[in-house]
């Protein structure tokens, strides 16, 4: 696909806009100590892309305790976990816009494609203004309007309806294996943003301090060209 076809951009928030992963993993971790379960590099490496309820049963299963919580107790948990994590929130600024992300959204806008923020997380807004970037992100899909969370394609779908845009038009920016599953189900054109790698993604880079219209404009070309090779 070219460039000037394309009908939008869909961001991720987490990782791709913000350095927040590493809130939410803090929060994790207290909860984890809470429980008494042992927090270790391998659920720091599983937890991102994951939606509230997915982490703690992750952690959870770690131990080989899913079953120790009932229903109430389990939203306790994970209303703690916001609650902590809301907390990283109250206290974030522009400095925790991700390298090379405020120049490349610039990029966008003086080049007139349409932004959304494709986000499941309830924090999303309140994130977008302690990083100041709501001039760019007015259109958020309200989180509380999903049916499924990531993986599920919901946010994405929501997300290109808000631009009023085809999915298979859209460029989306995703960091984790489970937010580029999503952008995929949808139809998205997907790049990844990530040192490890996202095998499902159509392109990726390992950085955002990468992102740039030139960038995006010669990975387009790479795709492509190599549609029709096949």
């Amino acid at each position: 696909m070219q460039l000037e076809k394309v009908q939008g951009f869909l961001f991720d928030l987490h990782g791709v806009i913000a350095d927040s992963w590493q809130y939410h993993l803090a929060s994790w971790r207290t909860i984890a100590e809470e429980l008494a379960i042992p927090w270790t590099p391998a659920l720091a490496k599983a937890l991102p892309g994951m939606s509230r309820q997915a982490s703690l049963e992750t952690i959870l299963a770690s131990a080989q305790e899913s079953g120790r919580l009932l229903p109430d107790e389990f939203k306790a948990v994970t209303d703690h976990e916001n609650a902590l994590y809301r907390q990283y929130v109250a206290a974030m600024t522009p400095a925790n816009r991700l390298p090379g992300i405020t120049a490349f959204l610039d990029q966008l806008v003086a080049a007139g494609y349409p932004l959304a923020l494709a986000s499941a997380s309830t924090n999303a807004r309140a994130e977008i203004e302690r990083l100041g970037l709501q001039d760019y992100f007015s259109r958020i899909v309200p989180a509380e309007s999903l049916a499924a969370a990531k993986p599920a394609p919901d946010v994405y779908l929501a997300a290109a309806q808000l631009l009023d845009a085809d999915t298979r038009a859209c460029v989306a920016l995703e960091d984790t294996l489970t937010g580029v599953a999503a952008a995929k189900a949808a139809g998205c054109i997907t790049i990844g943003l990530n040192r490890d790698p996202l095998p499902a993604a159509d392109a990726q880079l390992t950085s955002t301090a990468e992102l740039s219209l030139a960038t995006v404009r010669r990975v387009l070309g790479q795709l492509t060209r190599s549609t029709e090779t096949l």
